[in-house]
């Protein structure tokens, strides 16, 4: 099997050397021990096929020709905890063999030169094995939160002198179906002490971070890009009219300011805030806030309420 070795027992002399027909497929040694002429052949298989080792006796002018089959190596395979989530949802994916044995980095090393985690349609890659130098570095399980709902299908591929050798697809369903990004309104009881950030090892962007809390009755969410810089506006103006459309209400400063009081609750944390854009959903009012902090550039945020109407 590739990756892993056997040892054939023998009785030859010291001068005796092996030939392997395709030496691409299996890595064979002689070795001779002194007493009563004792010797082994050990054969590491490397690529699955079949070649032929021919054992030469010197001092006997005796040869043999051993047939060598090397068998696949049971590459892993990619799984999900839950193959259904919600956006902003941490989708835990995993690596398996289907004979249920631990998966060895070393054997692995042999077969390949890395695997790499890829979802169709998103750009970016996300290596789960890489083989360096006389190191090898494996991830068995990690995380990953889709930030727009859809069909999408995952792919494990394997690679091999830059040629592809394995691959093995996985689909995930990523759903919509709260009120509000991860949140229900129902469940914000109490003001959050801190921000979330979502695992996203495709840097698939955008890089967000929300918040939730009640004022007074009336609970909220915000969104803000994680260490954000002068895009940041950008960012999140693109993926609400990715996710949602184009705002509902993008008009002049007065007209905006009344939007804002008439669809956001007296309490609302930021009333001062200059709205930009503001989204009218069935279940979530949205709207993307110009920020002055004082602190010499724009700061923005998305503050969104449940929709009272």
């Amino acid at each position: 099997m590739q990756g892993y070795s056997i040892s054939i027992d023998l009785t030859a002399h010291e001068n005796t050397t092996l030939n392997v027909e395709n030496p691409e497929l299996i890595d064979a040694a002689y070795i001779w021990e002194l007493d009563d002429y004792k010797a082994k052949i050990e054969i590491k298989g490397k690529q699955k096929g079949e070649t032929d080792l021919v054992v030469t006796d010197h001092e006997t002018g005796e040869s043999a020709t051993i047939k060598v089959k090397v068998t696949e190596y049971p590459m892993p395979r990619l799984a999900v905890k839950q193959p259904k989530g919600n956006i902003f949802d941490t989708m835990n994916f995993y690596l398996y063999n289907e004979d249920s044995k631990s998966i060895n980095s070393n054997s692995l090393s042999v077969v390949c030169d890395s695997i790499v985690w890829t979802v169709d349609e998103i750009n970016n890659s996300f290596r789960v094995f890489e083989h360096e130098g006389v190191g090898n570095r494996l991830t068995l399980e990690w995380g990953h939160c889709f930030k727009y709902p859809g069909e999408y299908k995952t792919n494990l591929t394997a690679w091999k002198d830059n040629k592809v050798i394995f691959r093995h697809q996985l689909a995930v369903t990523i759903t919509d179906e709260k009120d509000f990004l991860e949140y229900n309104w129902k469940d914000i009881t109490k003001n959050s002490s801190a921000w979330s950030t979502y695992a996203d090892v495709l840097k698939s962007g955008p890089n967000l971070m929300t918040t939730y809390g009640l004022c007074g009755t009336v609970p909220y969410t915000e969104v803000r890009v994680f260490n954000g810089n002068m895009t940041q506006s950008y960012q999140l103006y693109d993926y609400f009219c990715k996710l949602y459309s184009v705002p509902t209400y993008e008009d002049n400063r007065d007209k905006m300011w009344q939007l804002y009081d008439e669809l956001f609750s007296e309490q609302k944390v930021y009333p001062s805030a200059y709205p930009v854009a503001i989204w009218v959903t069935e279940r979530v009012n949205i709207v993307l806030l110009l920020l002055d902090d004082n602190t010499g550039y724009s700061n923005y945020v998305v503050y969104a309420e449940p929709n009272r109407q």
